[in-house]
């Protein structure tokens, strides 16, 4: 009998506190929550390989990414390899490297850690300050070129494949 009391405490307080995360990650995203700039969806952006990119044709099908990241941050580290996963499953990415160096030292740095994710480069970080990016790394789910979901900090490989799903069904 002690020991059925005592798992129900021990599967009780995973619970609470497995909420009071998830609360607390909500209440963390909206404090940071992104703002697009005016008319963003048709704004032509340039990769490092000087390709033109615009976030309503990338989103236009499906839902994409637009991953706001740094060589430099070590949440990054976690995050990009997700980030690579879904690219390579067909997801649309669109990846802003924030105050990485050079095109030269972006494109070496993916190349060094094998992420073939189409990335622009940010090296003062004013494009990343237009979309008020508080935190890396920051990943926005456009769907025709409207912003559906928002997320900053560690996130699974798990969560992002929700959040597309999620916006696949909704937008």
């Amino acid at each position: 009998m002690r020991t059925t009391q005592t798992l129900f405490n021990f599967l009780k307080n995973i619970v609470l506190m497995g909420g009071l995360f998830i609360i607390l990650s909500i209440v963390v995203d909206w404090y940071r929550k992104p703002t697009a700039p005016i008319e963003f969806s048709q704004q032509v952006l340039y990769d490092t390989q000087v390709q033109p990119k615009v976030l309503a044709q990338m989103s236009y099908d499906k839902p994409m990414l637009l991953y706001f990241w740094g060589s430099w941050c070590s949440f990054c580290k976690y995050t990009s390899p997700s980030i690579q996963q879904l690219a390579k499953e067909g997801v649309p990415v669109l990846a802003v490297a924030l105050k990485s160096g050079s095109v030269e030292d972006v494109n070496h740095y993916l190349a060094q850690e094998n992420y073939d994710f189409t990335t622009i480069n940010d090296p003062t970080g004013a494009f990343s300050k237009e979309w008020d990016i508080q935190a890396t790394p920051t990943i926005l789910i456009i769907k025709d070129g409207k912003i559906i979901n928002h997320t900053t900090g560690l996130t699974s490989l798990w969560g992002l494949k929700i959040r597309l799903w999620l916006a696949d069904i909704m937008g």
